[in-house]
């Protein structure tokens, strides 16, 4: 006989920013809440692949930058070949996990339950949590109100290897092993940007492809104008209005790229930001629906 459903006010699946701030909430309220995450920490992409990394890496790309620019006499500022992303991020290592600890810090002391595995519903008040660490099997929660908080992961166009060593979506790029001597970046978005600056300012020839012919449009045009001029002068090159036709990737040697317009070129490491999309929830309940890309919602957000 399976053991009895824990009953909770709340279940929040997915412990990112959104899930743990809901979590915190309806805690601090008084009531009993459970949350559900697949992933050792919590924290979500924000903490442990996203903002948190890349603004770390940011900053230390920067300050080398900026060191290299004084050219110090008798100091030798120049990056290493053979230096280590590691190495880049030894300092994002301890804020990440700061942040991490800090966040389930929190939780604990609200009293939140906090359930490692992945959930799926029995039912529209009922979760089952399998348990992805040992001892294994699985625990089934009931709750009058659910929160799906799972966030969002890369989109990956076909026409890319992912499974090649050297391409890379934007989650995964931090647990490269070695700073390229050159590196295509796909999608001229806020992510591909930033990430194409920073390779830049550690010295990597970096080419910056995007379909479009405006550098983050949303901005005001002077100001987006400026980016751009300033990403050229670190050496980026633009490939404007133009997209990825071919991507081949040997086990060794060059990455090689072919564009729509026919232009061909070599690189280290393929970076694509092609955007983010949801992660996507199977629903089979009578009581909802569901269409290609969204699950219908009320003007309360209920489904």
């Amino acid at each position: 006989m399976p053991p009895a459903a824990q009953n909770y006010d709340l279940i929040v699946i997915g412990a990112g920013p959104g899930g743990v701030a809901a979590a915190d909430t309806a805690a601090l309220l008084g009531k009993r809440v459970a949350v559900v995450e697949r992933n050792p920490a919590v924290g979500g992409a924000a903490v442990n692949t996203g903002t948190i990394p890349s603004k770390t890496l940011r900053e230390t790309a920067l300050a080398i930058a900026g060191v290299k620019s004084r050219a110090l006499f008798g100091v030798d500022v120049s990056v290493r070949r053979e230096a280590k992303v590691e190495d880049l991020l030894r300092h994002e290592r301890l804020v990440t996990a700061s942040e991490a600890h800090q966040m389930r810090t929190l939780l604990d002391r609200y009293g939140v339950m906090v359930y490692r595995g992945t959930g799926r519903f029995l039912d529209p008040n009922t979760v089952r949590v399998a348990h992805s660490v040992p001892p294994g099997g699985y625990t089934d929660l009931r709750a009058d109100k659910i929160i799906v908080a799972i966030g969002s992961i890369p989109v990956r166009p076909a026409v890319f290897p992912f499974s090649h060593s050297r391409v890379h979506d934007s989650d995964e790029l931090l647990y490269i092993t070695s700073i390229p001597r050159s590196m295509a970046v796909v999608g001229a978005g806020v992510i591909g940007s930033e990430y194409a600056c920073m390779f830049a300012a550690l010295g990597v020839r970096v080419h910056l492809i995007d379909g479009r012919d405006v550098l983050l449009p949303f901005l005001d045009a002077d100001l987006s104008d400026a980016l751009k001029v300033a990403m050229e002068r670190q050496g980026i090159v633009f490939w404007w209005k133009d997209q990825v036709e071919t991507c081949r990737a040997p086990r060794a040697g060059e990455i090689e790229l072919k564009l729509k317009s026919g232009h061909e070129m070599t690189v280290d490491h393929v970076l694509v930001c092609a955007g983010r999309r949801e992660v996507g929830v199977r629903v089979s309940f009578r009581w909802t629906s569901t269409s290609a890309r969204r699950c219908p919602t009320s003007t309360r957000w209920a489904t």
